[in-house]
């Protein structure tokens, strides 16, 4: 008799746990301290652009001394030749360098799985070195073998160095890109008799422009942005803006400095809000 009695319960508690509902997921506001270091972590990120972005509208002379509301400064910052120069440099080297590193990229990722398993993943280790190797170290010997090969500093060193550190981050997107695929859009298309340039320009390339458009922006932000490389490659007639910038704080720090900001600011925002429309537009356009 208890033999069915402990069947019995057995069954009961089997049929409790299958009906009882699944523990809602963790949450992190369920772990203490999530939320005041959360709060804290937004505050030291945005407020000081908030801040920046204000100050920018400052009448004084002082980058962080309000003395009133004005344009001043974007008057003064339109008439700065030298500044405008280092803009154009800027731009000029970003826009090269991400060209020649988002080629170089496509290239390697349509190649590289050519390889064998470890060729492909020594070959992809070797590419994306720079990533984790401190810039530092990088400027110094990129500095050394310009000079090795009797290159002076100057716009050439200038876009040759940012091209190749800019190949890996135009690299990730693509090769995540391509990685998501599969292989059945290419062997539909082999199947149906397309040659490999038909395949590339009908198929391969119009799936991989999301992951192209991705890699050629970063690849341009890190260009653009990059200081310790551009200031040692840096010549005359060819100072990049970071350089620019941290000299002119150096002399002091004034409201020009906030405008820039404040410009490249505006500039990230618009290329990200293009880019997003430009992915629903075409996500619409597939879905």
């Amino acid at each position: 008799m208890n033999a069915p009695n402990g069947g019995a319960s057995a069954a009961a508690v089997l049929s409790t746990a299958i009906i009882r509902k699944p523990s809602s997921a963790l949450r992190l506001r369920d772990f203490p301290g999530v939320g005041p270091v959360a709060i804290f972590g937004i505050i030291f990120l945005y407020v000081p652009i908030l801040i920046t972005v204000v100050y920018a509208f400052n009448d004084g002379d002082s980058a962080l001394i309000w003395k009133g509301f004005s344009f001043r400064w974007f008057g003064e910052v339109a008439q700065n030749a030298n500044l405008l120069n280092s803009v154009r440099v800027s731009l000029q080297i970003a826009t090269v360098a991400t060209i020649v590193a988002t080629i170089f990229s496509i290239l390697f990722a349509l190649s590289v799985d050519q390889l064998r398993a470890r060729g492909s993943r020594i070959a992809t280790a070797i590419l994306t070195a720079p990533i984790v190797i401190p810039e530092i170290v990088l400027a110094v010997a990129t500095l050394g073998f310009i000079r090795i090969i009797g290159l002076q500093p100057g716009m050439l060193a200038l876009i040759l160095a940012h091209a190749s550190f800019c190949i890996p981050f135009a690299l990730m997107p693509i090769r995540a890109r391509l990685k998501s695929l599969g292989p059945s859009y290419f062997e539909a298309a082999t199947d149906l008799g397309a040659s490999t340039w038909q395949m590339f320009r009908r198929i391969t390339l119009p799936l991989l422009v999301p992951g192209i458009i991705s890699g050629a922006i970063l690849a341009f932000v890190i260009s653009l942005d990059d200081f310790i490389i551009s200031n040692f490659l840096a010549g005359s007639g060819a100072t990049p803006l970071p350089v620019f910038l941290f000299g002119l704080i150096r002399r002091g720090a004034s409201p020009a400095v906030n405008v820039i900001a404040l410009m490249l600011l505006l500039l990230a925002i618009l290329v990200t809000t293009i880019t997003f429309l430009l992915s629903q537009r075409r996500r619409k356009q597939h879905g």
